[in-house]
């Protein structure tokens, strides 16, 4: 399977895009931001529907967009303060409109497809190489300013009490993640980005102690998960994007069996 180069392209671009999602996903999940994945994905197939219509490249498309709705997912929440959640709707409403008129107009969906669920055949060296930059950038910010981050998550007051401009680290945060999830698409598609963000965090927290066991346990379900779905997706012929949900399904199920079985009380016989 990897001997072929569209194979290999994939399992790298895979392997960097499992490190980016999972470790982002973690401040994410912690700040109940989570569906900012879903809000920007759309924004994101908005850029590709708009880079096939004007003929361009539709990663850049998509990072142009992801960007543009973040700085207006930004705007909404200092407008809406107390109720953060009302932002991200806006910006996936106001992204589904913009991308339900495009759908419209464009004459072949065959391209915005791929777009849609991932297509590990369309990955190409650019998208590799693209997909490193935004990894070491993410590694490198994660890390540099991984203290203040988790500060500012758990108790954003007392952060900015202390110095810390929250509000910049949220709006590099909200870049960061527009980015990822634009040069995401081809592996899992736009309509299930999301899935990477939330399914590793979500799954790790159920037996982590700490925040560093929640990131290591994070990334390696998501490279499982992601290896397993592009295999499944190369000799089943389906669509990565799906085929790796339903493994992030798999384990999420199976670690629910397993913990209910160690959980079960023991009865004493008489």
């Amino acid at each position: 399977m990897f001997q072929y180069e569209f194979m290999q392209r994939a399992l790298i671009a895979g392997i960097l895009v499992s490190i980016m999602t999972s470790l982002i996903g973690n401040f994410l999940v912690l700040k109940r931001f989570s569906q900012i994945g879903d809000s920007l994905s759309h924004t994101a197939i908005v850029g590709v529907a708009a880079a096939l219509l004007l003929n361009f490249s539709p990663t850049v498309g998509a990072v142009l967009a992801t960007v543009v709705f973040s700085l207006l997912l930004e705007y909404f929440k200092a407008r809406f303060k107390r109720f953060e959640e009302i932002s991200l709707a806006l910006v996936s409403i106001t992204a589904l409109g913009i991308a339900a008129v495009l759908f419209g107009v464009l004459k072949s969906s065959a391209n915005l497809m791929s777009y849609l669920f991932g297509s590990i055949v369309t990955i190409g060296n650019e998208d590799v190489l693209v997909t490193l930059a935004i990894a070491i950038v993410t590694v490198v910010f994660l890390t540099g300013f991984k203290n203040q981050l988790l500060y500012t998550t758990f108790d954003e007051m007392s952060a900015k009490v202390s110095g810390i401009n929250t509000r910049l680290l949220d709006f590099i945060l909200n870049i960061l993640s527009a980015t990822i999830i634009a040069v995401s698409l081809k592996i899992v598609g736009g309509l299930l980005i999301s899935s990477l963000i939330v399914f590793p965090t979500a799954i790790a927290m159920r037996f982590s102690k700490n925040f560093k066991m929640l990131q290591i346990t994070s990334l390696l379900i998501s490279l499982i998960s992601i290896i397993s779905g592009l295999s499944l997706s190369y000799y089943v012929d389906v669509p990565p994007g799906g085929a790796t949900v339903l493994i992030f399904v798999v384990i999420f199920l199976l670690y629910e069996a397993i913990f209910k079985v160690l959980k079960k009380p023991k009865t004493n016989s008489k």
